[in-house]
């Protein structure tokens, strides 16, 4: 891995070129440090380093720290770099409209006006390392958060969209402990056109997400969905058969499981008595289960058993064997 090289002449006529050029140097070590540390990782059969191996001491705990904070290290300051960076001879930008409709919709009781000076600034304040604006990847929300180093804490899938080094080395030099006077000049030299590129991946992915679901098995997952939001768990009328007791359906209650090995083939699903198998048939209910099984939890035993309900013996064994057959 090489470290990456920037302008720092792109600065805010406010931000001090030879603070961020010896910044970079601290950058240029840690990118160094990493790469001996992957080195150490590229041979998993060192038999010293898996003796070592324990919560109290030693060199493989050692050695996934350094990677972990390390790592973080140098992608968070190449995102720092990257997006205080203006354009060549650009004026201070204004947030961009991406950035600026997220914002605003994720923090309804903040004016984007005011998202700076009342969230972003004294989140970086309170922040000894980092302050991160990112988009929750988990709970598909915004957030503004901080670390106190490299190693952490932070949040588990956060995207980070803007990033501010908040540690002493980054403004010390230059502005002593005024940390609030370098975090107003560093407002002044925001690139927000890399921040939109930011949220624009963001957006992307998620497009890429929903579109990549099968139509069938969205169709399928939504349906399901509507069907289980009110009855807390519980069958309906319809779900009881004429003895009062709810249908023996899926795996868990079946004890045929016991006997046979094959528990698909005791499925206790109804048969129509019904002998007639298509290969067209056969081949749709096939494409519905692996379709399904890529975007949903449930076991393949459920799907099999949804795919041959009310259907003859034969094709459930038919469709039993064009599933083997595939394994």
């Amino acid at each position: 891995m090489q470290p990456k090289h920037y302008q720092f002449s792109n600065l805010a006529p406010e931000l001090s070129t030879k603070m961020f050029e010896d910044h970079w140097k601290l950058y240029e070590h840690y990118v160094e440090r990493l790469n001996e540390t992957m080195a150490k990782l590229s041979n998993p059969y060192d038999p010293e380093r898996l003796r070592s191996a324990s919560t109290a001491s030693g060199e493989w705990r050692d050695i996934e720290n350094d990677k972990t904070s390390l790592t973080n290290s140098v992608m968070l300051h190449e995102l720092f770099f990257e997006n205080v960076l203006m354009p060549p001879q650009s004026a201070p930008m204004p947030a961009g409209p991406m950035f600026t409709s997220l914002v605003q919709s994720e923090f309804p009781t903040v004016k984007a006006t005011d998202f700076w000076s009342h969230v972003i600034k004294p989140t970086a304040k309170a922040a000894r390392g980092w302050c991160i604006v990112g988009w929750d990847t988990v709970n598909s929300r915004m957030d503004v958060t901080m670390m106190d180093g490299d190693f952490g804490p932070c949040l588990v899938g956060l995207y980070p969209i803007l990033v501010i080094d908040t540690s002493e080395h980054s403004y010390a030099q230059q502005y002593g402990i005024d940390k609030g006077t370098y975090l107003e000049h560093i407002a002044k030299s925001i690139n927000w056109s890399i921040i939109e590129h930011r949220v624009g991946v963001i957006h992307s992915a998620s497009e890429l997400m929903r579109t990549a679901i099968p139509e069938q098995a969205e169709d399928y997952v939504r349906d399901l969905l509507k069907e289980q939001q009110d009855d807390f768990g519980f069958p309906d009328e319809e779900s009881y058969n004429e003895q009062g007791l709810p249908p023996a359906v899926g795996l868990d209650s079946r004890n045929e499981q016991g006997i046979s090995p094959n528990p698909r083939v005791q499925s206790s699903v109804e048969e129509d008595g019904s002998g007639g198998i298509t290969l067209a048939d056969l081949e749709a209910a096939r494409d519905r289960i692996k379709a399904l099984a890529k975007v949903t939890f449930r076991s393949e035993d459920s799907m099999f058993d949804e795919e041959v309900h009310g259907k003859s013996a034969g094709f459930r064994e038919a469709l039993w064997e064009t599933l083997r057959e595939e394994e």
